[in-house]
């Protein structure tokens, strides 16, 4: 636990209340139009819509935490995604938002948080949840912006599967997704 500066103790799992509206872009049928989006859960600079799970912001703050991200503004909802005009559920999107209001990443409504796979990483197998390696992956995106999508995503499924020591690795192992799982 840390002390927060009126000297009370903050357990590290506390997810705070906000009443906060953004304006998110979307683009739409080709034309760019903002969306008002109401955050109503807050932790550190990271800020949540209703449709994010609970669990997923603990896992989404760490991250942040463990990336060096903590002093960047994060709003993260859940929407459409698109990818060339045509929608996705695989993809977390991220948009730089006017007026450094920060960093928009909309996770897919498609997407059920309870979806697992099963990944063959450097020989052994493991199942995790598809939302997480979505999520952490758009991170990724934020640091390693030179990187390809397949990196990212591979890194990602490495990171939750060995923990965050494998994070500095320069490439992560063979993975490979496990038909059936």
């Amino acid at each position: 636990m840390k002390k927060s500066q009126t000297g009370k103790i903050v357990p590290i799992n506390r997810i705070g209340d906000t009443e906060k509206y953004i304006l998110v872009p979307r683009l739409e049928r080709r034309r760019v139009v903002k969306k008002v989006k109401r955050l109503i859960r807050v932790k550190g600079e990271c800020y949540f819509t209703l449709g994010v799970p609970l669990s997923l912001i603990d896992f989404i703050y760490r991250a942040v935490v463990k990336m060096g991200l903590r002093d960047r503004k994060l709003i993260f909802s859940r929407g459409s995604v698109k990818i060339n005009n045509r929608p996705t559920s695989n993809v977390v999107e991220v948009h730089e938002l006017d007026w450094d209001l920060g960093t928009s990443m909309i996770i897919p409504m498609k997407r059920k948080y309870a979806t697992m796979l099963d990944f063959e990483v450097g020989g052994s197998r493991h199942t995790v949840r598809l939302m997480e390696i979505m999520v952490l992956s758009a991170l990724l995106k934020l640091v390693f912006r030179d990187k390809s999508e397949k990196w990212r995503s591979a890194k990602a499924v490495t990171i939750i599967v060995r923990g965050w020591g494998s994070m500095n690795g320069e490439n992560p192992p063979d993975i490979s997704r496990v038909s059936g799982g």
